[in-house]
């Protein structure tokens, strides 16, 4: 027994250890059709034609779950943002002081109906729900939720503007409404894939890195950025796939998606396309 409460007690205090200290870096705009800048695990920057949102913002760790990356981007860094879209509720996805913050320059929030009354109430005054295949226009982008699979409701989002069109992923476990996906919405010019590999109790929660590799070459996206990967803690029994960002690498590899196709963001970096 004592073993036991010791050995709870390390993973504990392991869950607690310091979150590392930001970059700070500065944003960089360009006159890219398409950008994308990672922030830290599954948040990220997406600007198309000169309009840009920010997907799950996830600035302050909280108690178990905590960032295993330095922040590339803090929040007095960002640029001018036309809209926040959510995926979904939980840790890494909603930073309930981060959205307030961005409520007094963002205008709209973007995001499952579940969660619109929190967004609301968090300060946003435009909030738009939107369900599975629902449309919403930012600026110059058409942003449509699709689906994604695990527990509560989620999102995931295809954006387009003129032409470019990019591909992000919630953290779902694999899920055959992909087909749709990629049917309705061809060879996106990115896709942001969630390879994490979240476990609990040993049971599969989100796809793992040989998963995302298998949905790359299903969307057959000109370009693949990895996310979700930039995170620990939770429950002791809860763990995270190793080496994340090199597996899905070899397995990109090994289902025929050349390694130029595969971009892989350090948080702060940018990666810029011109169609």
């Amino acid at each position: 027994m004592r073993r036991l409460i010791a050995a709870l007690a390390a993973l504990a205090l392991a869950a607690c250890s310091p979150v590392p200290v930001p970059r700070r870096a500065p944003y960089h705009p360009s006159d890219a059709d398409l950008s994308v800048t990672r922030i830290v695990h599954g948040s990220v920057i997406l600007g198309l034609r000169g309009t840009r949102v920010v997907i799950d913002p996830w600035f302050h760790s909280g108690l178990l779950q905590r960032q295993t990356e330095p922040l590339g981007l803090t929040p007095e860094g960002l640029p001018a943002l036309a809209a926040v879209l959510v995926t979904r509720g939980g840790t890494g996805h909603v930073d309930e002081r981060a959205l307030r913050a961005l409520a007094a320059t963002v205008p709209e929030a973007i995001a499952p109906a579940a969660l619109a009354p929190r967004l609301e109430r968090l300060g946003f005054e435009r909030v738009t729900p939107l369900g599975w295949w629902d449309t919403a226009h930012v600026g110059g982008i058409t942003v449509t939720a699709v689906p994604a699979r695990r527990g509560p409701p989620r999102n995931g989002y295809v954006l387009e503007a003129d032409g470019v069109r990019a591909y992000v992923m919630s953290d779902t476990r694999p899920f055959d409404a992909l087909v749709d996906v990629a049917t309705r919405f061809p060879r996106p010019d990115v896709a942001l894939l969630w390879v994490g590999g979240t476990r609990l109790f040993g049971f599969e929660r989100e796809m793992g890195p040989e998963d995302a590799a298998r949905a790359a070459a299903l969307l057959d996206a000109r370009r693949v950025v990895p996310l979700g990967y930039g995170e620990r803690g939770g429950l002791p029994l809860r763990w995270h796939a190793r080496r994340p960002v090199a597996r899905f690498t070899a397995a990109c590899a090994a289902q025929g998606i050349d390694a130029s196709r595969v971009v892989v963001l350090e948080p702060g970096e940018s990666w810029h396309y011109y169609r």
